[in-house]
């Protein structure tokens, strides 16, 4: 005869029990509310005291440990050497795992946080003093599975091989982002400034320690990259321009190369600037990069006369382009000046 009595005793216990979840979560809410107006401040010290509130109220806050992890970030210093220091980037990497591990994700701001825990992560174990390789990349390899599309974070997986020494690998990254990506500049640009990177020796291999004579970059690797790269829109000048700044660079400061060589390089810059002011003829800092390439020829001319001659056609094309330079300054500022109502009548 006592059954009957059961169930409004359970109903009764159900609802403390769900009034007081209801009341947690609304108080986790409201400290990590107070904790992001103290981190908005700068007063991460108070933010995390909110923060450790608010998680401790609700376990499987994400936000919350993602800006708690964060704020304990903001107080780590590499420089300094001591427990406490110590502390902080242990309870960042600690955080920034606990939201990763209770982030459900479903929403624009989960998805958010969880980037920026992988991203945290990535950097923190890409410095001292945690620095590992491994936990790098099995971070930066998770944002790569969670936006296999943006090509950034394949970039950042290149960084960390090139920052670990592990320079084929760090290649062969940049290579799969251009084959997956055969129509954008960037994409061979940055395959282009990789090759460009003091990395191998003089035979092209991977520079080491064990290694004879200085680093060298892989130049012809460059130029042929950066070429591909103009090609892509052959209405751009400024990927031919581009190709003749790394001649003149080459061809000016390399310090390893024979006059012959540089009066070589100087010549095919002004053979890829050449293009680039086909396409577009007022293009100011081609013809001053032109003047360079024609100085750089002077200085390795055979004699007086073929030096002077060079140095007064560098002196011309600058003039030329520091008055195209003038005049393009000139319109811009009258078109500044005038009325609202003319513009639009224009």
């Amino acid at each position: 005869m006592r059954i009957p009595y059961r169930a409004p005793m359970l109903a009764a216990l159900l609802a403390l029990v769900v009034g007081g979840v209801g009341c947690d979560l609304i108080k986790a809410k409201a400290a990590f509310k107070d904790g992001n107006k103290l981190y908005e401040q700068e007063s991460f010290r108070n933010a995390i005291e909110e923060y450790e509130r608010a998680v401790a109220l609700k376990p499987d806050f994400a936000e919350a440990h993602a800006y708690l992890a964060s704020a304990h970030q903001s107080l780590f210093r590499p420089e300094q050497e001591d427990e406490e220091n110590r502390m902080h980037l242990d309870k960042a990497i600690e955080h920034y795992e606990a939201s990763l591990a209770v982030n459900k994700g479903g929403t624009p701001n989960l998805e958010a946080v969880r980037l920026t825990a992988l991203s945290s992560l990535t950097g923190i174990y890409s410095d001292p003093p945690v620095e590992n390789f491994e936990r790098a990349l099995f971070w930066a390899e998770e944002l790569v599975k969670d936006n296999p599309s943006d090509i950034k974070n394949m970039y950042g997986i290149a960084n960390l091989y090139e920052k670990f020494e592990r320079v084929d690998d760090a290649e062969a990254t940049y290579l799969r982002v251009v084959q997956a990506n055969p129509e954008d500049p960037k994409a061979c640009g940055a395959l282009s400034a990789f090759y460009n990177k003091p990395l191998w020796d003089r035979e092209g291999n991977v520079w080491t320690e064990e290694s004879e004579g200085p680093r060298r970059s892989r130049f012809e690797d460059t130029i042929l990259i950066m070429e591909s790269c103009a090609q892509l829109d052959p209405n751009d000048a400024s990927g031919y321009y581009k190709v003749a700044i790394f001649y003149w660079n080459k061809a000016y400061r390399d310090p390893d190369i024979n006059d012959q060589e540089k009066n070589e390089y100087a010549d095919l810059g002004i053979e890829a600037v050449d293009r680039a002011l086909g396409i577009q003829p007022d293009y100011w800092e081609a013809i001053i990069s032109k003047g360079l390439l024609f100085r750089v020829k002077a200085q390795v001319a055979p004699s007086r006369s073929d030096r002077t001659a060079l140095l007064e056609r560098a002196q011309l094309l600058q003039k030329q382009a520091l008055d195209l330079r003038q005049q393009r300054q000139e319109a811009a500022d009258a078109a500044a000046d005038l009325p609202p109502e003319a513009m639009v009548d224009s």
